[in-house]
């Protein structure tokens, strides 16, 4: 069956519909890109036509990209560049063509999607939140390649083709109608009818000039300027080292793609942005961050849908995450109840929930109608009453066994029948909390990291007593929110706060013996993580990662023994960015430099060891290593890859590394082993391998095949 099909209106007027059979998406794969060019070749020798609307034949989604499979499958420079200049010649045969083209765009157009429509003259595009426009190339280790880096700039200006470029991030209507990206914002109903309007005039009209971006003309004059442009690009180049720390070659290899085609004519632009894909597709990188792309489609399916709908849900506990989820679930269409002990808690977690629908206006996520209408589907209160009607609670209330379990017993009396239990706790027992229960097969854990917006991951804790059913309604629910649920067995800390702790532990026990918060967090930082480990301990809060970290204790001995510093900070009122009191300093929100008074904290110098600085990030990712065999053993998990995608959206473990795992595989067990070995005859049993582990390098397995 053909991918492309076109009919011809009375009015001269083709509307072309790319459709790929047997796929919910359409991506432009190489027998799509040939059949385009076929078609394309076709059309343009229709001496009728006046014009041309290219759209989807998918509901709700325009063009996701390129085939990843066959990117994926690129080893060699000189296959990158080819695909690339045969995705450049089809395109710039659209472009050619001797009438007008309109794309309309519903959904996502990502990637080469974009590239596609950006070599259409105009582009109208809906209003619907799901249509989000991206070049998200960078975060597969690779660039635009089929001459976006090129196009993009010259549409809608260098600063504005930087921002999108540069970090793949998507723009949504508002947004993109104002830099130019779009010509016209619809509603999906009518999308096409605009479309065919917007032909009719642009047959009368030249075609549009470039850099239709309305922006401040001494913007326009600095990013037009011989003398200015160079410094934006250094400006920009800065940037992206310093968000990168040279373990993402793309963004660079993206912005000199920009600065070449800009200084040169398009064709040469052309070429040179082909060379660079090239190179890029084969990258270790590039492997590894299209692996973690296939962990995020992995969890986004829903393999056994549940058939329990979820239309309200109660929200136990006002403060910053339980506001959060409200918001969260308002969002996503659903009535929302929140209680908590008196109104001005209430009234805390309403303005958290409006702060949030406020930031997705303005970002153009949301339109002002939609931001207003989901804050109303959250109402407030004090007791019970509302929460006889809602098909899930989900407790985010302090973190303490005895309220949770008391919070548990209030609510059942007042619940609907068969109602769902679901604790957003991070480290407590789920089977224990259950046990407060009449309904323990109900109960759940439902872990939402903070922010609760941005951040993807969803631990969906399984307790003894909990049914299947339940952690199916969970995980299709999360699902709904846009999560990625990722269901782990119950144990201390569950999955990632388990493999988290001693990792920030041992950047503790490194700054007792002599390290300072500067030395630490750089290394970490160097070699891929998010933030470094004080800063993420201010941003977890002190106080929640002492009591995490006594539960592990209790409940693994030993060897996760807590850092007394953590203690003292905590007893002193040292609460993290929180309270404005934590390792580092702060002004409001702003992070300022290390706190000097927390070397107060910092056992006597008897403590204090000499080592190289290379021991920062092999003791603190080499327990991590350790502790996640132990989660495979223990059967917390029982899939390396989901353990790796747990760690990657759940706490930002370097991507680019392709997840703790793949990382290990790429070390080898044999050399783990010796080096655990190694720092436990140096600093203790902690360090000492897991049985899986010796295993391994004995029979020199791995954990990727």
């Amino acid at each position: 069956m053909p991918s492309f099909t076109y009919e011809i209106n009375k009015e001269g007027i083709a509307i072309l519909t790319f459709d790929l059979p047997g796929e919910k998406i359409n991506k432009l794969t190489s027998p799509v890109m040939d059949e385009l060019d076929k078609v394309l070749d076709e059309l343009a020798l229709k001496k009728e036509l006046k014009a041309l609307v290219f759209r989807s034949g998918k509901d709700g989604s325009f063009i996701v990209g390129a085939d990843i499979a066959e990117i994926r499958s690129i080893t060699d420079e000189t296959i990158g560049e080819r695909l690339a200049r045969r995705g450049q010649a089809v395109l710039n045969k659209l472009e050619a063509l001797p009438f007008p083209t309109v794309a309309a765009i519903h959904g996502p157009c990502m990637g080469g999607g974009l590239e596609l429509a950006l070599a259409c003259p105009y582009r109208v595009i809906s209003n619907d939140q799901k249509t989000a426009l991206a070049l998200p190339e960078v975060k597969l280790g690779i660039m635009p390649g089929f001459g976006g880096t090129q196009r993009l700039p010259r549409l809608v200006g260098l600063t504005n083709a930087l921002d999108m470029i540069l970090t793949g991030k998507s723009v949504y209507a508002k947004k993109a109608r104002k830099i130019g990206l779009a010509d016209e914002v619809a509603f999906k109903e009518i999308l096409l009818q605009r479309a065919l309007v917007m032909t009719k005039q642009a047959v009368k009209k030249p075609r549009p000039i470039h850099v239709r971006a309305k922006k401040p003309r001494l913007i326009n004059l600095i990013e037009n300027s011989r003398f200015a442009r160079p410094l934006i690009f250094r400006i920009a180049e800065k940037n992206v080292v310093k968000e990168t720390r040279g373990n993402y070659p793309a963004p660079l290899a993206a912005l000199d793609s920009i600065q070449f085609g800009l200084s040169h004519d398009r064709e040469a632009g052309y070429y040179h942005e082909a060379q660079f894909l090239g190179r890029l597709a084969p990258t270790e990188t590039s492997k590894n961050l299209i692996s973690v792309f296939y962990l995020n489609e992995l969890l986004k399916k829903d393999l056994h849908p549940s058939p329990v709908k979820i239309a309200y849900a109660g929200v136990l506990g006002a403060g910053v995450m339980g506001g959060g989820i409200a918001q969260l679930f308002a969002e996503k269409g659903i009535r929302v109840r929140m209680k908590d002990i008196n109104t001005k808690a209430i009234a805390a977690g309403l303005k958290e929930a409006w702060d949030i629908f406020s930031k997705r206006r303005e970002k153009g996520i949301l339109t002002p109608i939609q931001a207003r209408d989901g804050f109303d589907r959250i109402t407030g209160t004090t007791d019970y009453s509302g929460f006889g009607t809602a098909e899930i609670a989900v407790e985010a209330v302090v973190e303490s066994m005895d309220i949770k379990k008391a919070v548990l017993r209030d609510f059942e009396p007042a619940a609907k029948e068969n109602f769902l239990f679901a604790s957003n706790t991070s480290s407590l027992s789920i089977t224990e909390m259950a046990s407060a229960s009449k309904h323990q097969d109900r109960v759940v854990g439902m872990h939402f990291f903070n922010p609760v917006e941005k951040m993807p991951l969803v631990d969906v804790v399984r307790g003894k007593k909990t049914s299947d059913e339940t952690l199916s309604a969970i995980t299709t629910l999360a699902r709904k929110l846009g999560k990625l649920p990722v269901v782990v067995n119950d144990g201390p800390g569950f999955l990632v706060n388990r493999i988290l702790m001693p990792y920030l532990n041992e950047a503790a026990v490194m700054l007792e013996q002599g390290r300072t918060i500067e030395e630490l967090d750089h290394a970490l930082l160097q070699f891929g993580m998010p933030m470094g480990a004080f800063i993420l301990l201010d941003e977890i809060g002190i106080d929640v990662a002492h009591k995490v970290a006594d539960i592990l204790y209790q409940g693994l001995g030993e060897r996760v023994k807590p850092s007394p510093m953590l203690e003292a900070l905590y007893k002193e009122g040292y609460y993290g960015r929180k309270n404005g009191k934590g390792f580092y300093q702060y002004e409001g929100r702003k992070r300022g430099k290390p706190d000097v008074s927390v070397s107060r904290m910092i056992p006597a110098a008897g403590n204090k060891v000499t080592f190289a600085p290379a021991e920062i990030v092999e003791r603190s990712v080499l327990l991590m290593i350790k502790e996640a065999t132990l989660c495979l053993e223990e059967k917390i998990i029982d899939r390396p890859d989901l353990l790796d995608a747990a760690l990657i959206f759940g706490i930002g473990f370097p991507p680019f590394r392709g997840g703790l795992l793949r990382y290990a595989d790429k070390l080898g067990a044999k050399t783990v082993v010796e080096k655990l070995e190694g720092y436990a005859k140096k600093y203790g049993d902690r360090f000492t391998p897991s049985k899986s582990l010796i295993e391994m390098a004995q029979g020199e397995k791995k954990f990727y095949s």
